[in-house]
């Protein structure tokens, strides 16, 4: 009496288990894992405070993009990570002619994307400008900011430690030719 019961209930959760299956036909193509988008923190960016301006302290960054007769160079005074994985520094660009731009910049090498949030050159009437908005932007490929930060500023998607960054360009600057 009790085994035809048995038997009945045991069908019953098989035939239940095929039936839901069966209801969600892409059931085979979901992800199994335990992973919860709704467990995601969302990237909050650090308030920007602008270093001093670039001093003595420059590495220059060997970059093919960069126009004829332009040199980067990065202040490793000025460069950190902070926690929000954007790598902060100032970005000199000088030219053969004596030509002298910096700007400090937030790179984010998660997405790759850069902010600028101040202009500094030493012969202007107000040499220090800071943005009143900075945005970020895309360093879109076959740019300087794009290969800067490819070959001497980011693993992948993560920033490199500043003594990597440092090492990245000895050793550029070390086996770099150039090509004129």
């Amino acid at each position: 009496m009790f085994r035809p019961l048995i038997l009945l209930g045991v069908l019953l959760v098989f035939s239940a288990t095929l039936v839901a299956d069966s209801s969600d036909p892409y059931s085979d193509y979901r992800d199994k894992s335990d992973y919860n988008e709704a467990f995601e923190v969302p990237w909050i960016e650090l308030e920007a405070k602008v270093k001093q301006p670039p001093g003595k302290n420059l590495m220059e960054a060997r970059i093919a993009d960069l126009p004829v007769g332009m040199q980067l160079f990065v202040d490793m005074d000025s460069i950190e990570v902070g926690s929000d994985k954007v790598t902060r520094t100032w970005l000199v660009a000088k030219s053969r002619s004596g030509a002298y731009n910096a700007s400090y910049e937030g790179l984010r090498c998660a997405d790759y994307f850069y902010k600028v949030y101040a202009y500094y050159n030493p012969k202007r009437s107000e040499p220090l400008r800071e943005k009143d908005l900075p945005q970020w932007r895309e360093a879109r490929l076959g740019r300087y900011r794009h290969e800067l930060m490819r070959e001497f500023i980011c693993n992948g998607t993560r920033p490199e430690p500043v003594n990597e960054v440092a090492d990245n360009l000895r050793k550029e600057a070390g086996s770099y030719q150039s090509p004129y």
